[in-house]
């Protein structure tokens, strides 16, 4: 069973659009506080207990709007990215990220954690997308879909273009 909540959760700190910087706070409903290590928080799972704990993200996300209602921050564009093959990704280094990055939102094979807002991702590779589609949505998914929750990882600088292939590789993997 999964124990805790990773970045890029349903939580309402969940970094969506690049902001316009520090110069404006996130809104007062967003899981962030000033004495914390990087001011953003996530929440962790308290074993069969039915609630959550929220401790310091190892990374400042209060730059980016938040999902809040309250939060009225203008929002960067979606970013196409040249994809330049050939992939080089690691697929077991791609499932160390999917577990770290995607599975609050996705399910992959062997989860048995019940529920997901994203596409199930048990089969993805049997699709045969290609690599630059794969690399691009996971780069900035608002370039397919502008009503996305999925956080542009690439253009927020989330994950390194390394990480994104290794992920596309594991992706790809899973038939």
């Amino acid at each position: 069973m999964r124990t805790t909540l990773m970045p890029g959760g349903l939580a309402i700190f969940l970094a969506m659009h690049a902001g316009a910087g520090l110069a404006a706070d996130p809104p007062a409903d967003a899981s962030f506080s000033p004495r914390a290590t990087h001011r953003t928080l996530e929440p962790r799972v308290v074993v069969n207990s039915g609630r959550l704990d929220w401790v310091a993200h190892p990374r400042d996300l209060t730059p980016w709007v938040t999902l809040s209602p309250l939060d009225d921050r203008s929002a960067s564009r979606a970013r196409k990215v040249k994809y330049h093959a050939p992939l080089n990704g690691d697929p077991t280094r791609g499932k160390h990220l999917a577990g770290e990055w995607c599975a609050v939102c996705h399910v992959f094979p062997g989860d048995d954690w019940p529920g997901s807002p994203g596409t199930p991702l048990t089969h993805y590779g049997r699709f045969r997308y290609e690599d630059a589609k794969v690399f691009q949505q996971i780069f900035d998914a608002r370039v397919y879909n502008p009503s996305t929750i999925m956080p542009p990882f690439g253009t927020h600088g989330l994950l390194p273009q390394q990480d994104i292939r290794d992920l596309v590789a594991y992706l790809q993997s899973l038939r």
